[in-house]
C-alpha cells in the first residue's frame, strides 16, 4: 500500500517600506491641527492669484487623511 504524501508550503508575504515614512504626506511640516479627524501637521499648498484682481489661493492640506482647506489671505 503507497502511502500519500501531503505536502504543506506557507508563503509569508513582507511588505516592502512598511515602517519608513509613518506621515501620509511627507511635506506635511505645518503645525495644523485638522478639523476632520486632529492630526497636528498639514502641508501648506499655495496656488497663486487666478487672475490679478483676485486674493491669492491657500490651502492646508492635513498630512494624514488628506483634508484640505481654505485659508483666506486677504491683500490690502
Amino acid at each position: 500500500m503507497a502511502k500519500k504524501i501531503i505536502e504543506k508550503e506557507i508563503i509569508k508575504h513582507k511588505k516592502i517600506g512598511e515602517g519608513v515614512v509613518k506621515d501620509r504626506d511627507v511635506f506635511a511640516t505645518f503645525d495644523h491641527r485638522c478639523k476632520k479627524c486632529g492630526y497636528g501637521k498639514a502641508e501648506l499648498l499655495d496656488l497663486g492669484a487666478q487672475y490679478s484682481d483676485e486674493n491669492e489661493l491657500v490651502m492646508i492640506k492635513c498630512g494624514k487623511c488628506g483634508y484640505t482647506e481654505r485659508i483666506e489671505k486677504k491683500t490690502t
